[in-house]
């Protein structure tokens, strides 16, 4: 039997420990060299706690992410209020956020200090990856600076007061097409009726008519015409990427390079969020080409950005400040569609307000049951029910996420420049020093004249920053509850009966997601009289 030499049995041995040696480096040293990172990474992040500031500390490495899983995030808020007060801090991942949760607390921080509250964070996966760092934001995410007030002066005088009057003629006809479309779809009140697309239709027009002056005629085009889908499609990545409860890139930095690795690797599509936000670009850029070339031509109907584009003040905007203006107007198309959706299950539900709207419709003029436009009108309960549909569902629970411009004082604590700030709406819209039995859908609460007047809706932000769009998207919930209301009765569908799936809490279709969805969607329309909705469809206007 042959007997190895001793030099190769040594050689052997010494082989054998060297790869012993080397497999238990390469298991030992990551894990070592994480332990340093979360070590690091937690000074770090304990250094950015704001002095004086109550709040939860959190975990290592995720802070109060982890707390968060599962929760309606602005519901749990509101809850940790109670032990935390009115302002609090919470620490996702490395970056400290301040969370303000009652009427007092926003006017004393976005209303007393509306200068150092003006601005709006900058996140890594909405600026960085999807607008990759460009110039083109929308108004409604644009840090604060020189560029961002000239947009907002220009979008504000387009769309204040005064201007929203002159869209009326826009808020009719997207009104009238809801309607058309629900009676077409409603079988005579015998037949389920999805109201998804209904809803994602009238949310879109009203957004492209009023922005650039085009719409969609047919439901079916949200699928089948390739310009169309598209927008549908970006525009809720968009809503998924601006999410500041579910991107955790944005606030844990060591979740980046691993998801680089994963592009690489073919896990995931690395470009996918780049790809996202230049096929947006795309269609708004295509979309403010044709509507100059109908400003040239002369048939150009009346919309915001041609507005925009014809108001003098106009002049000094870069093309990229007046495409931000277009994607501004879009952004708003979600929660409009997700108000309605909640609305029409909320009247399925209450057949008792559905008759006071309309009686209060009928005492204001039995004729304007029949009217084709109705969008002047000021019928204070109708108005009132839009103001509580607002409030009760306040769709946007946690308001688009601000930054602070410089210091902000708070019962003792400075809370520094570039902090971010989250508006509880869902919390505000719930204080019972400003609402009484606040979980109760009442219309009636603005309808006490003087009482109403320090109340505030927050479903648009408060303060510096709120929604340039408020008035016209007000008005045009209004258009649309009133015509709805005045030519049918909303009741439950077979599968939404129980009244649980209009509870702005247990009926959420995802309870982490602060713009607030229903997961059911389907009712019967009944009309109430089909003779006169058709001759109001098919009216001279």
């Amino acid at each position: 039997m042959a007997v190895l030499p001793n030099s190769l049995n040594s050689f052997a041995t010494i082989d054998i420990d060297f790869f012993v040696s080397l497999a238990k480096f390469l298991f030992f040293a990551p894990t070592i060299l994480l332990v340093i990172y979360v070590a690091l990474n937690e000074v770090v992040r304990l250094r950015a706690r704001i002095p004086n500031l109550p709040g939860p500390w959190g975990y290592p490495l995720f802070g109060s992410i982890l707390s968060l899983r599962g929760t309606a995030t602005s519901d749990e808020y509101r809850i940790w209020a109670e032990r935390y007060g009115d302002v609090f801090q919470v620490q996702l991942g490395n970056v400290t956020a301040v969370v303000v949760n009652s009427a007092a607390a926003a006017r004393a921080l976005f209303i007393s200090q509306r200068e150092a509250t003006n601005s709006r964070p900058v996140f890594y996966v909405l600026h960085k990856k999807v607008q990759q760092g460009g110039p083109v934001t929308s108004i409604g995410t644009s840090p604060w600076n020189e560029s961002c007030k000239r947009r907002r002066k220009v979008a504000a005088t387009a769309l204040n007061k005064t201007s929203t009057e002159s869209y009326y003629p826009i808020l009719d006809l997207e009104s009238r097409a809801f309607i058309l479309d629900i009676l077409s779809s409603c079988g005579g009140g015998k037949v389920t009726v999805d109201v998804l697309d209904l809803t994602r239709k009238f949310a879109l027009n009203l957004s492209l008519t009023l922005a650039y002056g085009t719409r969609v005629e047919d439901v079916k085009d949200l699928h089948r015409d390739l310009m169309i889908s598209e927008i549908v499609y970006i525009e809720e990545e968009i809503s998924k990427f601006r999410n500041p409860a579910s991107n955790h890139s944005n606030y844990i930095p060591l979740l980046r390079p691993l998801n680089t690795i994963a592009g690489w690797l073919g896990l995931q599509k690395g470009s996918h969020m780049a790809d996202i936000g230049k096929r947006r670009y795309a269609y708004h850029r295509v979309l403010q080409e044709k509507l100059r070339k109908d400003i040239a031509d002369g048939v150009d109907r009346p919309c915001i950005q041609g507005n925009v584009l014809k108001d003098p003040e106009s002049k000094g905007l870069t093309e990229g400040e007046l495409l931000s203006i277009g994607l501004s107007m879009l952004a708003g198309a979600d929660t409009t569609k997700r108000s309605i959706m909640w609305a029409i299950l909320l009247l399925a539900h209450r057949p008792d307000i559905q008759e006071k709207a309309y009686r209060a419709i009928k005492e204001a003029d039995s004729r304007l049951l029949g009217s084709p436009n109705v969008a002047h009108t000021r019928v204070e309960y109708v108005e009132a029910f839009t103001k509580e549909v607002g409030r009760y569902f306040v769709v946007q629970r946690l308001a688009l996420p601000k930054a602070t411009y410089s210091e902000v004082q708070w019962n003792g604590a400075t809370i520094p420049p570039n902090t971010l700030l989250f508006l509880n709406s869902w919390a505000c819209t719930r204080d019972p020093t400003v609402f009484s039995d606040p979980n109760v859908f009442e219309p009636e609460r603005w309808m006490v004249g003087d009482q109403t007047a320090n109340r505030h809706q927050y479903a648009f932000g408060i303060g510096g920053r709120m929604c340039v769009a408020s008035h016209v998207a007000t008005k045009a919930l209004y258009a649309a509850f009133f015509h709805l209301i005045a030519h049918f009765q909303v009741l439950p569908a077979e599968d939404t009966k129980d009244p649980i799936v209009a509870d702005p809490i247990e009926g959420l279709l995802t309870r982490e997601n602060p713009i607030a969805g229903p997961k059911a969607r389907t009712v019967r329309f009944v009309p109430r009289n089909a003779d006169i909705t058709k001759q109001m469809l098919s009216a001279e206007t």
